[in-house]
């Protein structure tokens, strides 16, 4: 309970920018693994929800701020005889510049800031902390797509990866080399509760 009282609290301000630029909500999904963990596959199914704002330069250019819950993480495959998951909850704040390709189509990219307030493991006995937890701050650079079909309505997918190792004893490796790194891939719907004339 008291994580979504913090999510909640910290879109209040987004509520207030949303009176004066365009903005909603979104909900999605998150399809994660974590790369350097040994497992492969996006096995790892987490929500995605929140509230964004947004104001056009240009006919064709622009920018979002979002605000939102986002859980990753990773998971052993089915076919594993053993079960075993990692769950990382962020509260994250993407920035992004957005570019109309097509009439109802943006390409999106940018960077998003997230901090990590939940982190556990489950080995198959229930989730417990890590013996070493990972570092609290993430940033992630991502890209992806928008689709305006349903208007209000929009349609996201977007796919992420950690900038930086997301362990902090893993600080100076390498990919390959004992880092550990958030790969996301986030499918979500958007709803736009204003609309003003584009320029």
């Amino acid at each position: 309970m008291k994580k979504y009282l913090v999510l909640l609290l910290m879109l209040i301000p987004l509520a207030g920018l949303a009176q004066r630029f365009n903005g909603g909500v979104m909900l999605g999904l998150n399809a994660s693994q974590i790369d350097g963990d040994s497992w492969y596959g996006y096995d790892k199914a987490g929500l995605m929800g929140g509230a964004f704002v947004f104001t056009k330069f240009t006919k064709k250019w622009g920018a979002q701020m979002e605000l939102r819950y986002s859980a990753k993480g990773s998971s052993t495959p089915l076919h594993y005889s053993y079960n075993r998951k990692f769950r990382l909850v962020y509260i994250e704040m993407p920035l992004m510049g957005k570019f109309k390709i097509f009439p109802i189509i943006e390409w999106e990219f940018g960077l998003s800031f997230g901090y990590l307030f939940s982190a556990k493991q489950n080995d198959g006995n229930g989730y417990q902390n890590f013996s070493e937890a990972p570092k609290k701050t993430e940033m992630a650079a991502f890209t992806g797509i928008n689709i305006t079909y349903l208007a209000p309505l929009n349609f996201n997918i977007r796919y992420s990866y950690s900038v930086f190792p997301i362990f902090s004893y893993y600080t100076g490796a390498t990919y390959g080399n004992g880092a550990w790194y958030n790969n996301v891939i986030t499918v979500g719907v958007y709803y736009q509760i204003g609309r003003k004339k584009e320029p």
